[in-house]
């Protein structure tokens, strides 16, 4: 669900990293072009990967389900997706022409990146699979590789946010689900699992600095962001279905 979020850090520790800055503006320094005996020399790029991971498990309000219109059809429903995704600035569903009822479906969210003078957006896809099941029903949903797209701002920074794919893997899960608690009542349960891979230059991260502070800094980052953001979508999530339940 997150994965435009982590495009955000990632970007914003490039963008901000001086070393990357001169490495934009790499053909030319100080106004005059770089030697062609310099250009000329080509050398394996070696790379450091770095990992930032993430997980939380999040459940909203207890709640009775209504025997006339069953959880697992909310579920099924593009409007409870909707509001799983809804942190997102749009999303929309990639697979129209599927048929009533189908177990599988994929989407497409779109976050934006602001930054001063411009605005990238990271578009990545999700694949959702329904368990529809009328008492414990279950959505799976997992992103797909991601591309960002620019708009505004300079060319060089465009030329860096588009190719952010090329250093940057990120894997997302979410499983919701419904459990029942000792009262009798009804909970939804997310869990959220969120890696975030990035392959660095060696120029940016030489091996004499240590990962550890970048990936304990990365992880905590997108621990915060989850911790904060799923309560409020379940709860959004629970009201959907009670709205939708009686029919209003």
């Amino acid at each position: 669900q997150r994965h435009g979020a982590s495009d955000k850090h990632m970007l914003q520790f490039l963008l901000h990293s001086s070393t990357a800055f001169t490495l934009a503006r790499a053909p030319v320094l100080n106004g005059h072009p770089l030697a062609p005996a310099t250009r000329a020399r080509h050398h394996a790029v070696v790379a450091r990967e770095i990992a930032f991971v993430a997980q939380s498990e999040a459940r909203c309000e207890p709640f009775a389900a209504t025997r006339a219109r069953p959880l697992g059809d909310w579920f099924a429903q593009e409007d409870a997706l909707r509001i799983l995704m809804s942190q997102a600035e749009s999303c929309r569903r990639l697979d129209e022409d599927a048929p009533p009822g189908s177990e599988t479906q994929r989407w497409e969210v779109v976050t934006p990146i602001e930054f001063p003078g411009m605005v990238a957006r990271s578009v990545t896809p999700m694949d959702i699979r329904v368990d529809a099941a009328a008492d414990r029903p279950t959505l799976s949903i997992s992103s797909g590789a991601s591309e960002t797209q620019c708009s505004g701002g300079p060319g060089w920074a465009q030329a860096l946010l588009s190719r952010i794919g090329e250093i940057a893997t990120t894997v997302s899960s979410n499983t919701v689900d419904v459990q029942e608690d000792e009262g009798g009542g009804l909970t939804v349960v997310s869990r959220v699992k969120l890696t975030v891979k990035l392959s660095i230059p060696t120029l940016l991260l030489p091996p004499f600095v240590p990962a550890g502070p970048f990936e304990r800094s990365g992880s905590e980052s997108l621990q915060k962001l989850l911790d904060r953001d799923m309560g409020t979508v379940l709860g959004r999530f629970r009201e959907g279905y009670l709205t939708w339940a009686t029919g209003d």
